[in-house]
């Protein structure tokens, strides 16, 4: 199966800044829940958004860097 190479990696780069999008989402969504229930900037919820939000941001730079 021979395959245009270009479209492979278009639908490649998609997934990656989906992914990346639902990453910075459950990032938001975390420190939001956190924050509304009392946690402060020491709590586990709150550094669990932290790295979720750098997860995605980390991974959508990387992308746009490969796309290039």
């Amino acid at each position: 199966m021979s395959g245009d190479p270009g479209r492979g990696q278009e639908a490649y780069h998609r997934a990656v800044t989906g992914f990346s999008a639902v990453l910075l989402v459950i990032g938001v969504l975390v420190l939001v829940v956190t924050l509304a229930n009392g946690g402060g900037p020491a709590s586990i919820g709150f550094l669990m958004g932290i790295a979720f939000l750098a997860v995605g941001a980390g991974r959508l730079w990387l992308n746009s860097r490969i796309g290039r």
